[in-house]
């Protein structure tokens, strides 16, 4: 075989060789970084919040401190207090009206009643039906269907009880994590404070830890991070945006007093991890139900309903056209996400993959054709 065979084509076998090194590269980082993220990311957490914070805070501090020649010390001190005063404002706020509401309802004796009334109301609607179906039915169906109304009645006792254990078993084990969530938040603020004031010289001291030929593609890949992250939140901004909208159409069809408020309330609560509109939605709905308001019950249920539904596909559209990446394409990699590493996952990992396109695009990396 000759040496100009496709075999020995030079160019070709580098590009191959290249191709694999690149490809083993970021296979070693991503599943170095996967099992960060699954063992060490919640312990680190207070620490990944401080870098977003200091991250975010440098150049209003740096345009502070150049027109004021104030130290970095007092506006890092500052901004991070004001951004506690802010988070604390908000939660107290939330709890304030919560309880209050809670309060007020349930301090009424008339609505106490009401809810008495109504679940009476309900027991013994369902007792005559159930009678009334046995009286029509054969001695031994009548026989079967007791016995299954039995069993259902104990399964019912058996759920509940469950569900007053595990709350209980909740309530337990998040008080004995209040120790470790105080010191988390003192944690946060701290490095908060420091990496504010000493994000140069950390920056610094990083980029000296690395091999010179990968700091160039480190800070593009940085600013790319960056880019595509505010591309992300941009996009999240829309749905909640979207969220809100039909919040105050459907809550203000519910004749929902301050609806525009609870609307503001309840999607800013849907933008959070974990929580969502149903968080505030279907207990709203269930104790409509308790109170015998069959219409808001129906109401928040359906409202609930087709926000979920616009919601899931929307979802992957907007995001889609904000960072970049075909929508299918951003569907499956927020599945896979959100199965690897839950809902961080599910933000995280689009955002991720769109990064290396944009990467390969600008020719730094070389992955695919």
């Amino acid at each position: 075989m000759s040496p100009s065979s496709p075999l020995f084509d030079t160019g070709r076998v580098e590009h191959r060789r290249a191709f694999l090194i690149n490809l083993l590269y970021f296979a070693v980082i991503a599943g170095a970084l996967f099992l960060a993220v699954r063992t060490l990311f919640v312990w680190m957490l207070p620490f990944v919040f401080a870098l977003l914070v200091a991250l975010a805070l440098q150049r209003p501090v740096k345009w502070l401190n150049h027109k004021t020649r104030l130290s970095k010390k007092v506006f890092s001190v500052a901004f991070v207090v004001l951004i506690i005063l802010i988070l604390a404002g908000l939660v107290a706020l939330i709890g304030w009206r919560l309880g209050e509401s809670l309060a007020s309802y349930f301090g009424n004796a008339e609505n106490i009643q009401v809810i008495q009334d109504t679940v009476t109301s309900l027991g013994d609607k369902l007792q005559s039906a159930l009678a009334g179906l046995a009286s029509s039915l054969p001695p031994e169906a009548e026989s079967s269907l007791d016995s299954a109304v039995s069993n259902l009645t104990s399964s019912l006792i058996g759920l509940l009880t469950d569900g007053f254990t595990s709350a209980a078993n909740w309530a337990v084990g998040f008080t004995s994590r209040l120790p470790q969530m105080l010191l988390s938040f003192i944690v946060w603020v701290l490095a908060s404070i420091f990496l504010t004031i000493d994000y140069d010289q950390v920056r610094a001291f990083a980029l000296r830890q690395l091999p010179k030929r990968l700091v160039p593609l480190l800070r593009t890949t940085r600013d790319l991070c960056q880019n595509t992250l505010f591309r992300l939140l941009r996009a999240y901004l829309l749905l909640m945006l979207i969220t809100f909208v039909e919040l105050c159409v459907g809550l203000g069809l519910l004749r929902v007093p301050y609806f525009i408020g609870v609307a503001a309330l309840i999607a800013v609560v849907d933008i959070l991890p974990v929580l969502g509109t149903g968080t505030i939605l279907l207990p709203w709905a269930v104790i409509s139900l308790i109170t015998g308001d069959l219409f808001r019950f129906v109401g928040l249920a359906l409202l609930y309903a087709i926000i979920t539904i616009i919601r899931n596909i929307l979802e992957p559209r907007i995001v889609s056209q904000q960072i970049g990446l075909h929508p299918l394409v951003t569907l499956f990699f927020m599945y896979l996400g959100f199965h690897l590493a839950g809902l961080a996952g599910m933000l995280l990992l689009p955002a991720a993959v769109m990064v290396l396109v944009q990467l390969q695009k600008g020719g730094h990396i070389h992955l695919w054709k």
